[in-house]
């Protein structure tokens, strides 16, 4: 296909990687395991499975408008699926990306292939603002809205290879590569670069990174551009980006782009460095202080409040559904107490964030009898939800800690 996306939909090679990607993740999500790193076509599926396989394909592909989605069940080898979808997905309006459900129930978002073409053409242009880029490395999933503009539609406007990283360690870096990742993972690799740097075995210069689907912490930013952050302020992080610009030798990345989204809208603003406001990307407009225009004229809700500093920048405060960002996934802490108080041994919780600086969640459970029972029907229920919404710490007691006044308050753990 032509450079960039189109109304043709996705070339072959960028339909598979993405296909393996969802069915890797399809496949454990209905067996209940942890996603492996990579599909293995070498896997054997059962009647049901194939069923589960050929819907999810479906769903994400929006296959059921061309009407052939059927043929899906006739087709027995994964490169047959990949050619199939490829040629089909030209005659459907979009990609159909799904919440990760750890803020209630997950839904469905439809994005038209105008739409990414529109997030890819502005994330170009961001990017090379700053510096060629030779190579996308995407180090996260590719079927996953961020993973997909990312690591599929952004490399298919600028016209340049991509690399799917697809295991769980960090992959080999170019010069003139464009990581693009997950909070965690940059958490990891900032950890991980100082050993390097000690070795005299730093990375390639100038490299590029993206990190999405959360905020990331200054310290690692700081850490990822060989910066000194002191412990007083996180401002006047501009040494790493400065370097790159003026063409001075840096250690670690060049610069690390920050994207401001979610899956409902994708991508809407981004920032180079921790403390300065996010500026909106070219296809997003201020409606008004809560709402955003799209270039198609669609009207937007923001996730966040927000603070306008012009027509163009914001700075965010708190989610308006109260989610919080655990691992890079945005969690609501509402949600998973409604999961925990569902069990017939749980008479009622109260679940928080840690105070750690990765936090995590812990629980407050009064039990209905006792709470060894209560604490084997959560060890069980919990071995199933994903990471992020699974309490590290949890306090049983005969009833919920609150103040004086009658409020819930925090406990120790």
């Amino acid at each position: 296909m032509t450079q960039g996306l189109s109304s043709d939909g996705l070339s072959e090679a960028a339909c598979g990687d993405v296909l393996r990607s969802l069915l890797g993740a399809a496949l454990s999500a209905h067996r209940g395991t942890e996603t492996p790193p990579a599909w293995d076509a070498s896997v054997p599926l059962d009647s049901l499975e194939r069923l589960h396989l050929a819907a999810s394909v479906n769903a994400f592909f929006r296959l059921h408008e061309t009407g052939t989605e059927d043929r899906l069940l006739l087709l027995r080898d994964v490169d047959d699926w990949i050619a199939f979808v490829a040629e089909a997905v030209g005659a459907t309006s979009g990609l159909a990306f799904q919440t990760s459900g750890s803020t209630g129930a997950p839904t469905s978002h439809v994005h038209p292939w105008a739409h990414l073409a529109s997030e890819a053409e502005a994330l170009h242009q961001r990017l090379t603002e700053v510096a060629p880029i030779e190579r996308v490395v995407a180090w996260l999933p590719l079927h996953h809205l961020y993973g997909f503009m990312l690591g599929v539609a952004l490399p298919e406007q600028m016209g340049v290879p991509r690399v799917w990283a697809q295991t769980a360690a960090p992959p080999a870096f170019g010069v003139g590569d464009l990581l693009v990742t997950v909070p965690p993972r940059w958490d990891y690799l900032a950890r991980t670069r100082t050993e390097r740097t000690r070795a005299n075995a730093d990375w390639p210069t100038p490299i590029l990174g993206v990190s999405s689907t959360a905020t990331l912490a200054p310290a690692t930013h700081a850490a990822l551009l060989g910066q000194d952050l002191p412990e007083d302020r996180t401002g006047d992080l501009t040494r790493g980006l400065a370097a790159n610009l003026t063409g001075e030798p840096s250690k670690g990345l060049s610069g690390l782009l920050d994207i401001y989204g979610s899956t409902e809208t994708g991508g809407i603003a981004t920032r180079w460095q921790p403390d300065a406001p996010y500026t909106l990307l070219a296809h997003w407009q201020r409606h008004d202080a809560t709402q955003l225009r799209h270039r198609s004229g669609a009207i937007v809700p923001l996730p966040d409040h927000t603070e306008w500093l012009d027509e163009r920048r914001l700075r965010l405060g708190e989610r308006y559904d109260a989610a919080i960002s655990i691992g890079g996934v945005n969690v609501s802490p509402t949600h998973v107490a409604q999961r925990l108080q569902a069990l017939a041994s749980v008479a009622t919780c109260a679940v928080r964030p840690t105070s750690a600086a990765a936090p995590r969640l812990k629980a407050f459970v009064v039990p209905v009898a006792g709470e060894a029972e209560a604490e084997a029907d959560i060890a069980r229920a919990t071995a199933q939800w994903p990471a992020a919404e699974r309490p590290v710490s949890i306090t049983y007691g005969a009833s919920l800690p609150r103040t004086a006044l009658g409020k819930l308050s925090d406990w120790p753990t």
